[in-house]
């Protein structure tokens, strides 16, 4: 109690004689550092109604206690604090949000292997899967959205063509931060809901979105690489091809294969673009660059 009245003594004083403020707000601060002097030395709490409207986002990145730790910039949130939870209510459902940096995997996840799910008035949900001899992949994704997930990843089986392959698949919770993704990806007509590229995507695709894209469904094509693509119609790739050559200043193609259409990377283009996405790439697929 004396050391917080010691702090508000000299909070006071700084305002009344360090920068010169006028007599009407001499007053307010000197009211306001006695009200916090009070409050403090009283043991008052303030009532959690009054932050209500503030969204406060509590991450935990080492699940070997139970501090909640700062996440740096531009990093994996790594496992949230409500990870362990089979189920979440509705607060604290609308308390998750997605930072820059996972709309731009979930995007980059969307157009290769990613997928959307929504029922009716629910909210949507995302999946992912990736065979097991691409792992690392799989594993780096997997960190990065675990803070959306209620789980650990599934491994499944499956016989193709004769033979036994492994696969692992992870599903988000059911969340309304993930409906920015979805509007961006389908319509909903009749109740059906149908997977589209919208001219929007264009304010969203940046190098980390290229860079899952690529490591996601590209294939290495002579020198350059190629774009499977094979779920959207002529329209939506001549769209995706010419937000590439806007955004990233390079110059790709579409190639007919199959009676689908894939965008074509050339040598000088992927040249271009390489410094750029390497950063963000896995070393499982770095051959898809070289």
């Amino acid at each position: 109690m004396f050391s917080i009245g010691i702090l508000g003594f000299i909070v006071w004083s700084h305002h009344m004689y360090a920068v010169g403020l006028d007599v009407d707000t001499r007053a307010y601060f000197t009211a306001a550092t006695c009200a916090i002097s009070l409050n403090k030395s009283l043991g008052v709490t303030t009532s959690s109604k009054s932050f209500s409207k503030f969204k406060i986002l509590n991450y935990s990145t080492n699940t070997n206690n139970s501090f909640k730790q700062l996440t740096i910039w531009n990093k994996q949130l790594g496992i949230s604090s409500m990870f362990f939870k089979s189920k979440l209510t509705n607060t604290e459902k609308s308390l998750i949000n997605l930072t820059p940096r996972v709309k731009s995997i979930l995007i980059g996840l969307i157009l290769s292997d990613g997928w959307l799910q929504k029922k009716g008035h629910w909210n949507p949900r995302i999946g992912f899967k990736q065979s097991l001899i691409n792992f690392t992949y799989f594993w780096h994704v997997y960190n990065e959205l675990a803070y959306l997930c209620s789980g650990l990843p599934l491994l499944s089986k499956a016989i193709t063509r004769g033979k036994l392959f492994f696969s692992l698949s992870l599903q988000t919770r059911q969340l309304e931060c993930l409906n920015e993704i979805f509007n961006l990806f389908y319509l909903v007509n009749k109740g059906q809901i149908i997977k589209t590229v919208k001219p929007e995507l264009f304010f969203y695709i940046d190098y980390l979105v290229l860079a899952h894209w690529i490591m996601g469904d590209g294939s290495k094509r002579a020198k350059g690489l190629i774009l499977c693509t094979d779920n959207f119609n002529l329209q939506e790739v001549v769209l995706l091809v010419n937000i590439l050559i806007i955004k990233f200043n390079i110059n790709p193609t579409i190639q007919k294969e199959k009676n689908k259409f894939r965008i074509y990377i050339n040598e000088k283009s992927l040249i271009k673009i390489k410094p750029f996405i390497l950063p963000f790439f896995v070393d499982h697929f770095l051959y898809k660059l070289n």
